[in-house]
């Protein structure tokens, strides 16, 4: 194939729409979730349509034909573009493995001068200099938000298949601040003037999604290995350079604010799905547990202790002496494990076990038992299964990419672990993949698709693809799908698939890098992240294993995991760290009617939990670069401690007023201060207008939603709106949940109650909410305040109440 491309020859500057044709195209666009959907129908065109001999206008957007190649630029909805540019005479055909909207037809105005086509929407404008293809995305004022410098497709040659590198540069002030791409371990949060080599590796993940503190964001669309450069032209570009491809395909998303970017990422690549409750409480695993005994002895040592837990974990091994990928337990060890899932339920714990796309087989292939070898000679027998890049090695990793070879897979993870005994939940792990326990090259590998190396980061989203598709369709019918994976891609949410931060070292520095590489997981669009709170390979200290578990407990997936014991009850940590840790878990626990109406709104409203400051304070350039805060939900200013010894930390503000969680008093933001950080407190501050539900003291997630405390931050007006419904099934996506909306007015001094809409089997007719108006030592910390301030019987219609 020929080299072709696009390179400006001068600066975007002054390219805007002026006098000329346009063509309107109006009518409901594609849907989504909630806040998505299409363009308004009916936008009003000035005048009649240009005409020209280099592009042709259709019901959904623009193809240009240019010197070489065709460019088309696609109006998904009024704030989500598609470009596709190739050098060839016409644009491929291309199935996205990322984008799953279905888009409707979408309401646009065209205009012509200069040499400049403008595409209008409701909401903004893409300029398309007629002569380069070059693309400009500007607001509805022409306010600048970006512009490409250049795109291009260089032939050459991959795995022995002829195929191009594919590059964009965008131009891009230094003042810009860049966000995303995924969950990395070098420390950085803003990603302008940084580079990444892209490659799915085990702490490494890549998700090609870059948001701008100018309000849009942009999704690279392509799967293979991948080069990003922040500092292209000192630091006046960045760019995408991946290393095959027949088209330049990218989305760009119109916020302004960071949460509308990130739902209209939603909206294109699909919501992430609602967790069942218990899967936002504590899970508890290790590197592993060996026996039905060691499994019950854990529940029964949580629960004896009276320390809130609601997942045990049964990691890797249970299958031994059968081969990996057996899916079948060792009997000696395992006597009856739908006994063990049933006691645990009883003790309301939930399990979740470790399944990896690896099968062995074994020299010769003969089995130990009767259907050991069964999901080894499916897969084989379809060539679904790659080489093993060992001399003479015996474990092959499946072709996620063959649509029957996934479905195979989940179907023995079902017959012989889900449906058969009752587990709960998948920890899908090695899904990058890693060459382990022996060799795999999935870039050389022969995929269903073509050449891995045309698709290798997307290996993890084909195989959670494949878990969820399979659990929907054959069930376990009356469970939400949760599954654990260590590497994710683009679009992955829409797969109920959460990632944690891969195997990581028991040490401080390790543990800090966590923290700013969870925020840029979660600002790359998916919205369920967690770590090995303590490490995976060695032993924490009592000191590091606090501070950690303390940051854990406002991850969106609170998890212990490694391979040192580290239960909270154990007799390795000392009673004043038991206390410090109970205090943390106990949080966590009275914090779960906050948590679960945000898992609500992620699923919803394409809502994010753990958020970068950037989300809530995009025009405070101070938040850019701080890596170690951010918000839990709208209303928790959360600040790790990572320094070794420290009984302080400095805290940055941003402007307004702020409550100590634990004392109640306020303070004025806009700069930063020393704060106190004992090892018992990690430092937390409420944003004034907020509201926060918290609940009972309770042992598990869905153990009690009554009474309620509702603290009010005075201050600023607020919202909260309080989610619940039956807590598992997806009876919730028919209608099945009530919503109860709680709205503050500062001027007046009152808090309205809104009405209950909505109903499920199970909810309470009737409540007490004990409102508090936090202030100095009331309604502060983890403790139930008690003396509220007013004692509202709720039954469903609204109530005011009114602080004095």
């Amino acid at each position: 194939m020929a080299t072709g491309g696009t390179t400006a020859s001068g600066g975007m500057g002054g390219i805007g729409g002026g006098a000329g044709g346009s063509i309107g195209r109006g009518g409901a666009g594609g849907g989504g979730q909630a806040g998505g959907g299409g363009g308004a129908g009916g936008l009003a065109c000035t005048a009649p349509p240009p005409t020209g001999s280099s592009y042709s206008i259709d019901s959904t957007g623009v193809t240009f034909t240019l010197s070489p190649g065709r460019l088309r630029v696609q109006v998904c909805k009024e704030d989500v573009i598609r470009v596709e540019y190739t050098s060839a005479s016409s644009i491929p055909t291309k199935t996205s493995l990322s984008v799953s909207a279905t888009w409707g037809t979408p309401s646009f105005c065209v205009t012509e001068a200069a040499g400049v086509l403008t595409i209008a929407t409701s909401r903004m404008k893409v300029k398309v200099t007629e002569s380069s293809g070059l693309v400009t995305y500007t607001d509805l004022a022409d306010a600048l938000l970006v512009s490409e410098s250049s795109k291009s497709l260089k032939a050459t040659t991959v795995e022995s298949t002829s195929t191009n590198t594919v590059q964009t540069a965008f131009n891009s002030p230094t003042s810009e601040a860049l966000f995303g791409l995924g969950q990395h371990q070098d420390s950085v949060i803003n990603r302008k003037g940084s580079t990444l080599h892209m490659l799915n590796a085990n702490t490494q993940i890549q998700i090609p999604v870059l948001v701008s503190n100018k309000g849009y964001g942009l999704f690279w669309d392509n799967y293979s290995t991948t080069d990003f450069a922040g500092n292209v032209s000192g630091n006046t570009q960045y760019s995408f350079s991946s290393e095959t491809g027949d088209l330049v395909d990218y989305y760009f998303f119109y916020g302004p604010t960071i949460d509308q970017v990130i739902a209209n990422y939603r909206v294109t690549t699909g919501a992430a799905p609602l967790f069942p409750k218990w899967a936002y409480g504590l899970f508890q695993s290790k590197d592993h547990y060996q026996s039905s005994s060691e499994l019950i002895s854990v529940e029964q040592g949580y629960r004896n202790n009276n320390i809130p837990v609601d997942v045990i974990v049964q990691d890797w091994q249970y299958w031994s002496p059968y081969v990996w990928g057996s899916q079948l337990m060792d009997p000696s060890r395992y006597p009856d494990p739908a006994g063990l899932v049933t006691q645990l339920h009883a003790a309301n714990v939930h399990t979740m076990i470790s399944i990896w796309p690896l099968y062995q087989t074994r020299n010769p292939a003969t089995a130990m038992v009767t259907g050991e070898l069964d999901p080894y000679n499916a897969l084989n027998a379809i060539n679904a299964l790659y080489p093993d890049t060992t001399s003479g090695g015996l474990y092959h990793f499946y072709d996620t990419f063959n649509s029957m070879a996934r479905t195979l897979s989940y179907q023995y993870d079902h017959d012989r672990l889900l449906g058969k005994y009752g587990w709960d939940a998948i920890w899908a792990d090695n899904t990058e993949p890693q060459s382990y326990p022996e060799g795999v090259n999935v870039h050389a590998a022969t995929t269903a698709l073509g050449k891995g190396a045309f698709y290798i980061n997307a290996y993890p989203l084909e195989h959670n693809r494949g878990i969820y598709e399979g659990w929907r369709s054959m069930g376990p019918t009356n469970k939400r799908v949760y599954i654990l994976t260590r590497s994710a891609f683009a679009g992955q949410q829409r797969f109920a698939a959460g990632a944690w931060s891969g195997d990581i070292n028991a040490t401080a520095a390790v543990y800090a890098a966590q923290i700013p590489g969870g925020l840029s997981y979660a600002i790359s669009g998916l919205p369920y992240w967690t770590t090995d709170i303590g490490g995976y390979f060695g032993t924490p200290t009592e000191e590091l294993f606090t501070r950690w578990f303390q940051f854990g407990a406002f991850c969106p997936t609170f998890r212990i995991h490694g391979q040192a014991s580290k239960e909270l009850y154990g007799s390795q940590w000392s009673a004043t760290g038991k206390a410090n840790l109970l205090a943390v878990d106990n949080l966590r626990y009275r914090l779960m009617p906050y948590i679960y109406s945000l898992a609500w709104m992620v699923t919803n409203q394409g809502y994010t939990i753990m958020r970068p400051l950037v989300f809530d304070f995009q025009s405070d350039t101070k938040v850019y670069g701080i890596t170690d805060q951010f918000m839990f939900g709208p209303a928790l200013l959360v600040n790790p401690v990572t320094a070794t010894g420290a009984t302080s930390r400095s805290v940055y503000l941003p402007a307004g007023t702020w409550y100590d969680f634990y004392s109640g008093s306020t303070t004025t933001g806009g700069a930063t201060s020393t704060v106190s950080a004992p090892l018992s407190q990690i430092p937390i501050y409420v944003r004034a207008g907020s509201i926060v539900p918290m609940g009972p003291m309770i042992q598990y997630a869905t153990q009690s939603a009554d009474p309620l405390e509702i603290r009010v931050y005075k201050g600023q007006s607020g919202t909260f709106t309080l989610y619940e419904d039956e807590n598992d099934t997806y009876n919730y996506e028919t209608g099945a949940h009530a919503q109860i909306q709680f709205s503050w007015d500062d001027t007046a001094k009152q808090l309205t109650i809104g009405a209950r809409t909505g109903t499920y089997t199970g909810m309470l007719a009737s409540r007490t909410f004990n409102v508090v108006w936090v202030s100095a030592n009331h309604g502060s910390g983890l403790g139930v305040t008690a003396a509220p301030d007013q004692v509202v019987k709720y039954a469903g219609t609204q109530v005011v109440a009114s602080a004095p």
